[in-house]
């Protein structure tokens, strides 16, 4: 089968998010993005920061004779192929590592990075050909949940849980910095100016926009979730829980009333990332791992 290689276009949102939905409704699981990581990286930050077209520059779609949508590449960091088979023919994903390559070389990076799950042995193979190597130190990772039980909600004296629609876009966005640690810094004076583009993702459910407030009001810890209705997977992007109030049971406080909420919508597994001591020690299992590999473009 031929694939044909066009642009991204502003147009083309809805239809790589569902994509990646298809995606993993013929695989079972992620080999790169879910649906969450799209809808995040357009709606939570760069829509409303005035950045989103630099971001679109480096997605590239592939299309075959009818006009299905058969793979995309787009960056986070690094770049990521969005794949609907985990064996995909050399003559696609060749075009993909050009186009990744191509984006790179007009840039001031000296690398083309590009994560690729540790299954998918042709692709590590097109990598090694083409001058790539695994870094020892980079990866990602999924980690996911089954949603067959109640999962405890036990929330310290002095706390409360509120849902999206009960929280204000600057008490957010400040839970954000904290948890993150970039006060001062100009990213928190643009988080602070434009936080709220999240509540525009078509996957976004206020219900599931979850926050613990302590007695001040501050958001000392929060987890938004995204839902695939189509397979009945929740995704959980952002999470986060300021320094001063970690293991004090408030992260696994408010990420089990998230996963008793997608439960009562009949979802059946949650997924987040990347894998963390945090997220073993409640419950997730890993999925899948993605090794990084990386090539000199410039210099």
């Amino acid at each position: 089968m031929d694939y044909h290689y066009r642009a991204y276009e502003r147009t083309d949102m809805l239809k790589v998010r569902q994509f990646l939905s298809d995606a993993y409704g013929r695989l079972k699981q992620p080999n790169s993005w879910l649906i969450a990581r799209w809808e995040f990286e357009i709606f939570f930050f760069q829509l409303r920061a005035g950045t989103l077209q630099d971001w679109e520059r480096n997605i590239g779609l592939w299309e075959d004779d009818a006009g299905r949508l058969a793979a995309v590449a787009s960056k986070d960091g690094d770049f990521y192929f969005q794949l609907d088979s985990n064996d995909p023919p050399d003559s696609l994903t060749g075009e993909m590592f050009d186009f990744i390559e191509g984006r790179t070389g007009r840039e001031p990076a000296e690398y083309c990075k590009l994560a690729i799950p540790t299954f998918m042995s042709s692709l590590e193979r097109l990598a090694l050909s083409r001058g790539y190597g695994l870094l020892p130190d980079e990866s990602d990772s999924a980690v996911s949940i089954v949603l067959d039980k109640e999962f405890p909600v036990l929330l310290p004296v002095g706390f409360r849980l509120c849902s999206g629609e009960e929280v204000s876009n600057s008490a957010k966005a400040l839970g954000h910095i904290m948890a993150f640690q970039y006060p001062g810094t100009k990213d928190a004076e643009r988080m602070l100016q434009f936080y709220g583009g999240i509540r525009e993702a078509p996957g976004y459910c206020p219900e599931l926009d979850l926050a613990v407030l302590n007695g001040q009001g501050e958001v000392v810890s929060f987890c938004n979730v995204f839902v695939d209705e189509a397979n009945r997977i929740g995704m959980l992007e952002p999470v986060g829980t300021h320094p001063d109030y970690r293991r004090c049971g408030l992260g696994k406080a408010v990420i089990y009333e998230a996963l008793n909420r997608l439960r009562s919508k009949g979802m059946v597994k949650a997924y987040t990332g990347p894998r963390q001591p945090f997220y073993e020690r409640i419950g997730f299992v890993t999925e899948v791992e993605l090794g990084v590999w990386c090539k000199r473009i410039n210099g």
